[in-house]
């Protein structure tokens, strides 16, 4: 109960600041548009790279929701706050990262339409693609929420560590859009998936005791 009453409480608070996060959107739909003239109007090719290009506006608009998580709450004295709080702070972790998940995902689930129709994706691929969003994207705010904590604790630039956690990113971005290729060419793509669901079962249960351990340390 009291994480649900704390997983509305952050909702609301993103909620707040929606301007924020329909800045996330919009440098969504700017990559969007603006790629199929880098690459050129063929539609085929388009239609092959959508995949990829959605991904790749998806994995740039989680390294720019970075801040968001345990940076800012330094800043602010909220961090300050949870790690005087009676509840366990793994179980505090988990809830603000849920909570950023959540808005990702209602995010890049709304603008898959948009996508779809300014890159031609197929309506094969439209299902498998928002399944690899909805294992793949948890798994990258994940990632972020360990470098963030990391970023609290070394007191060091966000923009360094951006560029370290960026090779974490390649493997989940990799399994997404051969999961798409590979229903776009009629293969199965439930292995890729599984890859992803494995890197996500493995992340959800440890990432928030890493994220505490460090946050601890940081502020210790």
């Amino acid at each position: 109960m009291e994480m649900l009453n704390l997983l509305h409480y952050e909702l609301r608070l993103h909620t707040r600041q929606m301007v924020e996060w329909v800045a996330l959107v919009m440098f969504f739909v700017i990559v969007i548009l603006l790629l199929p003239f880098a690459i050129g109007p063929e539609p085929d090719l388009l239609r092959r790279l959508a995949p990829g290009l959605v991904w790749l506006a998806a994995l740039l608009m989680s390294l720019l929701a970075l801040d968001r998580l345990f940076v800012q709450d330094a800043r602010d004295g909220t961090l300050d706050l949870m790690l005087l709080s009676p509840l366990p702070l793994p179980l505090v972790v988990f809830t603000k990262i849920a909570a950023v998940i959540i808005m990702m995902l209602a995010a890049l689930l709304l603008m898959l339409l948009p996508a779809m129709l300014l890159l031609g994706i197929s309506f094969v691929v439209l299902p498998v693609l928002a399944l690899s969003l909805i294992l793949g994207v948890p798994a990258l705010v994940l990632l972020g929420g360990i470098v963030g904590a990391i970023t609290v604790a070394l007191n060091r630039n966000p923009a360094l560590l951006t560029l370290l956690l960026v090779p974490f990113y390649i493997p989940i971005l990799i399994f997404a859009v051969a999961a798409c290729d590979a229903v776009a060419m009629g293969a199965a793509a439930l292995p890729h998936l599984l890859l992803l669901g494995a890197i996500l079962a493995i992340l959800l249960p440890t990432a928030p005791f890493v994220i505490a351990a460090a946050l601890r340390h940081g502020q210790g």
